[in-house]
């Protein structure tokens, strides 16, 4: 089709090769000024749809959910911690934050263990657990096995943290191993001693104790640890950034202690630190034993070991009882106070 000038215009062009047949039939004569709108409707309908495709392709790509993208990574790095106690046995998560195997948890889910163990997803268990360091009064706890090059999480910042952001977890609730779930950060809270807690929807299950709290970036915030059985879905966890300040104070791994020694007793430390009954004798002080000591606890207490403190006292094992006098290395009591936040 020409113009008055004799050269073929654009539109011309255009209604030539996009305009539909209906609109070149003898209903609807062929002109590019009846029939342009529809030319231009099919492009703007067509860039329209391309452009959607592109901005929403997460919805059509496989494993692109955040939740998905999470567990991908991220499952390899949670393990499963299985605590063998006097009265029976328990199970808990946990996840790696160094590659050289050391493990977060809560301290209640080991503070009265015989044994422990870990086994990972790809279900390779170890039975030397050594523990680095604890903080009871933040429910935390640091593990550590031997290896390297563990898939690890990465810690993200706590305070941060919004009410009504979406997180998810990964742990073992009721022992079924790498479970995902989400949830929102319901509250901001605090308990009675002024710990700092997040509440969460999350869904939590015994077993679920010690596992890594996510945010939609792949950053752990937080670590599960409590439920109120009276409601539903009013869950807890510890902010990750406690965790940060207990990592700090156990770079020194030579001091580490293994769980699987036969001598094991429970790891228990009274909130109240400041009432030891000491009276000095002197190059060792005399220790009554309080209700809740163990002869493990009261090693790592003065920085000693059970085997010495058993040859010290001519113990032929690790049993002790309240009321019992029993002499400690002096001057070396190593007490653990809570971290600040």
């Amino acid at each position: 089709m020409k113009s008055g000038t004799g050269t073929l215009s654009i539109l011309d062009l255009v209604f030539n090769r996009l305009t539909p047949t209906r609109c070149r039939d003898k209903i609807l004569p062929a002109t590019p000024r009846r029939c342009s709108f529809m030319v231009f409707k099919i492009i703007f309908s067509t860039i329209y749809f391309v452009l959607f495709l592109l901005g929403n392709s997460h919805i059509f790509a496989r494993g692109q959910d955040p939740a998905a993208k999470i567990f991908e990574r991220q499952a390899d790095a949670i393990v499963l911690i299985g605590v063998k106690e006097a009265k029976g046995s328990r199970i808990g998560s946990g996840f790696f934050v160094k590659e050289n195997g050391i493990i977060v948890t809560n301290y209640h889910l080991i503070g009265s263990a015989k044994k422990i163990f870990v086994r990972l997803r790809n279900k390779k268990t170890y039975n030397r657990v050594r523990l680095l360091n604890f903080d009871e009064d933040k429910d935390i706890a640091l593990l550590k096995v031997d290896g390297r090059g563990f898939k690890k999480v990465k810690l993200g910042d706590s305070g941060d943290i919004a009410i009504g952001q979406r997180v998810i977890t990964i742990g073992n609730p009721l022992g079924l191993e790498s479970t995902i779930s989400d949830g929102l950060i319901s509250a901001l809270r605090k308990d009675d001693h002024g710990l700092k807690l997040l509440q969460i929807s999350v869904p939590l299950s015994p077993g679920s104790s010690g596992g890594p709290l996510f945010t939609l970036k792949g950053e752990v915030v937080g670590i599960t640890t409590a439920s109120l059985e009276e409601g539903q879905n009013l869950n807890f966890a510890i902010p990750i950034n406690y965790v940060k300040s207990l990592l700090r104070k156990s770079d020194n791994q030579k001091r580490a202690k293994r769980y699987s020694k036969k001598d094991f007793a429970r790891v228990k430390f009274s909130r109240d630190n400041t009432t030891l009954a000491l009276e000095e004798e002197g190059s060792f002080q005399s220790y009554t034993i309080k209700p809740r000591d163990t002869l493990y606890g009261l090693a790592q207490r003065f920085d000693t070991s059970v085997e010495d403190l058993k040859a010290l006292n001519k113990l032929s094992d690790a049993k002790i009882y309240s009321g019992q006098r029993i002499k400690v290395p002096s001057s070396r009591a190593k007490i653990i106070n809570a971290s600040e936040y």
